[in-house]
């Protein structure tokens, strides 16, 4: 069986503010302010900034649901204003029925059942995104990250750094994945892998499942470098507790990945290490002709989709896939990276 988004939520320490915003979705979806009287303290407080139930508060809080919706990248927008319909923007029909018939319009999302699991990934994302340590907005305010498609480059196209970092962070490419349902084995160093943890969850289990190996390597919860890390981002205010709650979230949902397919531990292999990385890296299938790699570089204070990215495949480019996936395994094997027991706290 595959994981459910509930069971992430649960392991990042958001189930009950996930069941209160997903009962908005019921019926007609929202068709007052009234509609948000219900929801958690987490979310009234610190998603929505309703400080008491007052009429005046809870219309704020619509407004402001609003506008955390349309910072949202642009496929968890959609689904997030399918969720809750706000006047009635999808019709006067409930949740199954706007559920099939977004799913006729939309050939892209799939079957209305990937549907109903995307729509409720994107609202664990928006509550992940509204913690204290989290990114609160991964896009800028503006189309300087617009989707670039790989295939549209070929050999007559000048090599500028708009033809090579062509892969965003945040609105992962058709290629990307595209690796990530067809890998065997995946690689994983960089920060915390939060939010792809729970974008690829499916993926991340159906890998486990089928025999694969998954190897990630995450920045030590109770080390040094998170906190140094949390300088560098676009929301560096945030408190040591909120920064390593948000690591040990990260590792939680790996764990319960592996729980869900009933994938033996050494499938899932965690290691801590307690550095500044060079690079956010995924390598897919690492020791096969097919090998290849998603490298990012970071940037101070900045959102994520301005990260620099690009892709380097082992049959194109040996040198530097070389040299990338040695530093990976220079830092795996380091005599400072500990390993992750599941279940445990590194």
């Amino acid at each position: 069986m595959r994981v459910t988004v509930a069971a992430l939520a649960k392991a990042q320490g958001l189930r009950d503010d996930f069941d209160s915003m997903q009962r908005l979705r019921h019926g007609r979806g929202i068709t007052s302010p009234g509609d948000l009287y219900y929801l958690s303290d987490f979310v009234k407080r610190r998603v929505l900034c309703i400080e008491d139930d007052t009429d005046s508060q809870l219309s704020q809080g619509l407004d402001n649901l609003k506008k955390v919706i349309e910072r949202a990248p642009p496929r968890e927008r959609e689904l997030l204003k399918l969720s809750f319909n706000i006047d009635g923007a999808f019709g006067d029909f409930n949740w199954l029925e706007r559920v099939e018939d977004f799913a006729l319009e939309h050939v892209w999302v799939g079957s209305s059942r990937n549907v109903r699991h995307q729509a409720d990934l994107a609202l664990l994302q928006l509550l992940m995104r509204a913690r204290p340590a989290a990114e609160s907005e991964p896009v800028p305010p503006s189309d300087f990250d617009a989707v670039i498609d790989p295939a549209q480059f070929n050999g007559h196209t000048p090599i500028t750094t708009d033809t090579v970092f062509i892969e965003n962070y945040v609105h992962n490419s058709p290629r990307f994945a595209a690796s990530w349902e067809k890998a065997r084995t995946v690689d994983m160093c960089g920060f915390g892998h939060n939010r792809m943890a729970v974008t690829y969850s499916n993926e991340i289990g159906r890998i486990l499942r089928s025999g694969g190996r998954v190897r990630v390597l995450v920045q030590d919860p109770e080390g040094q470098a998170v906190l140094d890390a949390n300088r560098r981002s676009s929301t560096p205010k945030a408190s040591a507790e909120d920064v390593r709650h948000q690591h040990h979230s990260a590792i939680a949902t790996l764990t319960s990945i592996r729980a869900a397919a009933a994938a033996p531990a050494e499938s899932l292999q965690l290691r801590a290490y307690d550095i500044m990385p060079p690079f956010t890296a995924y390598f897919f299938d690492a020791d096969d002709e097919t090998a290849h790699a998603y490298i990012w570089f970071w940037s101070w204070r900045q959102p994520s989709s301005w990260r620099p990215g690009f892709f380097v495949a082992r049959a194109t480019d040996a040198l530097w896939y070389a040299r990338f996936r040695s530093q990976f395994e220079a830092m795996w094997t380091d005599e400072e990276t500990r390993q992750i027991t599941h279940g445990s706290r590194p």
